[in-house]
Order: C-alpha cells, then sequence, then structure tokens
C-alpha cells in the first residue's frame, strides 16, 4: 500500500476504482417519502480512498500555510478553530462598536448546496494562481474528475452515474479546498466578514442607524460583479 500511495503523488494519479461514491438517501423526519427532496444523501466513500486523500491533504496544507491561506477571517476547516471561536469574535466585534456607539447592521448569506456545486476548472485555476506546486495541483485534479456514483436502493445499487460538479462529501480533502475557493471574497473599509466554510457573516458599522443598509447593499453588489 505504502507503494501505491507514493505513485499517486509520483505519478500525480488517483485510482479511477477510488472514486466511485455509493450515496445512501436517508428520509428526514416527517418528510414525504414519495419526494427525492425528503431525503439527506449520505455519500460513502472507499476506506482507502480517504487515506489516499489524507496523503494529499497533508501536502497541501503544508505548502497553504507557507501561502498564509485560508485568510484570517475564514474558521472554516482550519486547524484549532471552530464555530465558537468565530462566535466570539462577532460577540466581540458587535460589544466594540455598541460601546463606540456605532450603528451595526448584518447580512447572512448561505451557499445552497455549496460542495455539490464548486466548479472543478476554476478551483484548479485558482490553485495555479496561489502557485501551490504543480505535482499538487495535478493530483488533486485527478482526484476531483472523473468521479462517479452509485444510490443505494431496495437493497441493490443503481447504475454508476457520472459527477458533473463538486467536490467529494465524506472525505478529508474537500472540504479544505473548498474554503480555497472563499478564499478571495471582497474586503472593504467599515466591513467585518465572518467565515465558516460556505456560511458568511457581513457586518456594517456606521454613525447613524438610517444608514447601515447601504454599505451592505454596495458590498454586495461588488460581490455580484
Amino acid at each position: 500500500m505504502t507503494e501505491i500511495f507514493n505513485h499517486i503523488l509520483k505519478f500525480r494519479h488517483f485510482p479511477n476504482c477510488w472514486k466511485t461514491a455509493r450515496v445512501l438517501p436517508i428520509l428526514k423526519p416527517g418528510k414525504d417519502p414519495t419526494h427525492p427532496v425528503s431525503y439527506r444523501p449520505i455519500s460513502l466513500l472507499p476506506t482507502v480512498s480517504k487515506i489516499g486523500e489524507k496523503l494529499i491533504l497533508n501536502r497541501y496544507l503544508t505548502h497553504a500555510t507557507k501561502l498564509r491561506l485560508p485568510m484570517p477571517q475564514q474558521f472554516g476547516f482550519t486547524p484549532q478553530l471552530s464555530t465558537t471561536h468565530q462566535l466570539h469574535r462577532v460577540v466581540e466585534h458587535i460589544n466594540e462598536r455598541k460601546n463606540s456607539n456605532l450603528a451595526i447592521a448584518a447580512i447572512f448569506l448561505d451557499i445552497t448546496k455549496a460542495f455539490d456545486k464548486v466548479w472543478i476548472e476554476g478551483l484548479i485555476h485558482k490553485s495555479n494562481a496561489y502557485k501551490f506546486p504543480q505535482y499538487i495541483i495535478e493530483t488533486i485534479q485527478a482526484h476531483l474528475t472523473n468521479r462517479h456514483f452509485t444510490v443505494f436502493v431496495k437493497n441493490s445499487d443503481t447504475t454508476p452515474r457520472n459527477v458533473q460538479a463538486g467536490v467529494p462529501q465524506g472525505g478529508n480533502l474537500g472540504p479544505i479546498i473548498f474554503v480555497l475557493l472563499m478564499n478571495d471574497i471582497p474586503q472593504v473599509r467599515n466591513i467585518m466578514i465572518s467565515l465558516y466554510a460556505d456560511y458568511t457573516a457581513i457586518f456594517s458599522q456606521v454613525k447613524t442607524p438610517d444608514k447601515a443598509i447601504v454599505p451592505l447593499q454596495n458590498y454586495l453588489k461588488n460581490l455580484e460583479a
């Protein structure tokens, strides 16, 4: 196995047989079982695939640290940081502004099915822009492309289907590289942003409450551009 894992990085190849996820649809409590949206998909990956991902992840994190990634406002999937730490940061920010007699407004954003919608080509482009070593980029690309999934229904698996976009859920690597996509969110004066993966809180601070919304509206326009 050691030789196989070493060859993953040496030849920048991730075995195709490790890239098929088995999806188990779990009915959400109180939901109509005849509707597909009533089910929560649980993605199961081969154990050996997760070990291979861990190998890639260790190399990725080494270089991400050197590049000072992710941005300090991002607490998602970041070593030694959690939702609690981010919440403390937000509460402290609000209290400081209140003590300075400033008005605060906030917008909270959540990307629907964020992990399923990741644009792989864009992720690779951004990895190149951040100057990650080429062997890491190509290995990640091999890991993310040509993936398939089956759905386990009535004690049998469906025919494998191709995965068109997104990062694998249930693995070690997907959440971490997803954070890279969120790293270039705009930073604007007098606007505070707080990130936990795709969950985003945006705060404005002004002297009078009637002017608190305008900076947020301008920020959202900048975000959409």
